[in-house]
């Protein structure tokens, strides 16, 4: 088996520190604040445009919008690491092995060497992908160059849930989507929960990192 985690808000408390950048940026396109739980509502990572298009960011200043962000985001300091992040992530190299653990992130890889070369995590770096924004295509290359060997995708997005819905659609039948529903999810539990209940055949929840053990006692 293999199993793929996402970076943020999965392994990373990223949500207040996007927000913050984004909170920026809105001033100086003339946009009102938006809350924590409207941003956490909203968020995705599909589709940017369509992210900043619900909250209410105007069509012409999307591309600017999205540039800005990159850029700032960029400048800003890395997020810091979930508690106890650090020990799931090497227990479940420890238990299935480094080859068969992965990293599928939106992050570039500036920013995933920035953060890993500060946490100690460098070692990892050569199980990253990162693709723009979607998962879906990195997910079903993953499975299938793997002879459809089993893959649990571990994420706090429902856009993670779709993205693994897709790759399954296109062929990737051993696919399988695990949504973390902690504080730190990037989305609320409510949405989270709602998309399992709805793909009970590939999706499950898990309540925090420490569930994760539980994937490979199971096989």
């Amino acid at each position: 088996m293999k199993i793929a985690f996402d970076l943020d808000g999965t392994l990373y408390d990223t949500l207040p520190r996007m927000l913050e950048v984004d909170g920026s940026i809105r001033k100086d396109f003339g946009y009102q604040d938006i809350s924590l739980e409207e941003y956490r509502l909203n968020f995705q990572s599909r589709d940017w445009r369509k992210f900043y298009r619900d909250l209410g960011i105007r069509d012409e200043h999307l591309d600017d919008v999205i540039e800005e962000f990159v850029k700032r985001f960029k400048l800003s300091s890395p997020p810091e690491m979930i508690p106890g992040a650090r020990e799931v992530l090497q227990k479940t190299e420890r238990a299935i092995g480094h080859k068969n653990t992965y990293i599928v992130t939106n992050e570039t890889s500036e920013g995933i060497r920035k953060r890993f070369e500060r946490d100690g995590l460098v070692h990892y770096f050569d199980r990253v992908s990162n693709p723009f924004q979607g998962k879906s295509k990195e997910l079903h290359r993953l499975v299938t160059d793997n002879n459809g060997s089993p893959l649990f995708y571990i994420g706090d997005l429902v856009s993670d849930g779709e993205d693994c819905r897709e790759a399954r659609e296109e062929g990737a039948e051993n696919l399988r989507f695990c949504g973390i529903v902690h504080p730190y999810a990037m989305n609320t539990e409510g949405s989270m929960r709602k998309f399992v209940q709805e793909n009970k055949d590939f999706a499950q929840v898990l309540n925090n990192l420490g569930e994760v053990e539980r994937l490979w006692n199971q096989q």
